[in-house]
């Protein structure tokens, strides 16, 4: 009988020991799965923080394509006018009215935004090149930043060669959520 006792005992104790080793392991899966659980809310946590505070950044200063829009347009809006009514050779040909874009659009890079609150200066640095010359003068947007000498190139018919690059400081007021350019100017 006490071999039967003993080869019982043992047997209990084998089934409690697999039976045991089973808990810790599902043991350790739960506390993996509840570790994991707190990992992915802290994470989500701060995804949230995160585009709170891009959205409040967002609030804080123009976004940068909008940026990019408004220097775009200003350097689209640089136009050629006539340089005068009529031709002394040809007084009865029609004057050209179409206005033509001088600069073409390379790039942008947006070099310092300061703000205050209800303000924001933004310096950039627009890279273009110039497009063909019809002979007539410059107007508007860039105007200023071109060189008299590249001006006066450009009335010949010449077109300045290579790239061009010029700083720009934009300054925008708040107007309720939305930033507005307001002025663009040298910095």
């Amino acid at each position: 009988m006490n071999i039967r006792r003993v080869t019982l005992v043992f047997l209990a104790a084998i089934i409690t020991a697999s039976c045991s080793e089973k808990s810790g392991v599902e043991r350790n899966q739960n506390s993996q799965t509840q570790e994991t659980k707190p990992n992915q809310e802290v994470a989500a946590s701060n995804e949230r923080s995160i585009e709170s505070e891009a959205k409040e950044e967002n609030e804080l200063q123009p976004a940068e394509d909008e940026i990019a829009e408004d220097c775009v347009a200003f350097l689209r809006s640089t136009k050629t006018v006539p340089a005068h009514g009529a031709a002394a050779d040809c007084p009865q040909c029609p004057v050209s009215s179409e206005e033509k874009e001088v600069l073409k659009f390379d790039a942008i890079q947006v070099d310092r935004v300061t703000r205050s609150a209800s303000t924001c200066e933004v310096q950039v640095t627009i890279h273009a090149t110039f497009n063909p010359s019809p002979r007539e003068s410059i107007t508007g947007g860039l105007t200023a930043w071109i060189s008299p000498e590249q001006r006066a190139k450009y009335l010949q018919g010449e077109i300045p060669s290579g790239p061009q690059v010029y700083k720009v400081k934009v300054i925008y007021k708040r107007s309720g959520k939305r930033w507005r350019a307001v002025e663009f100017d040298r910095p």
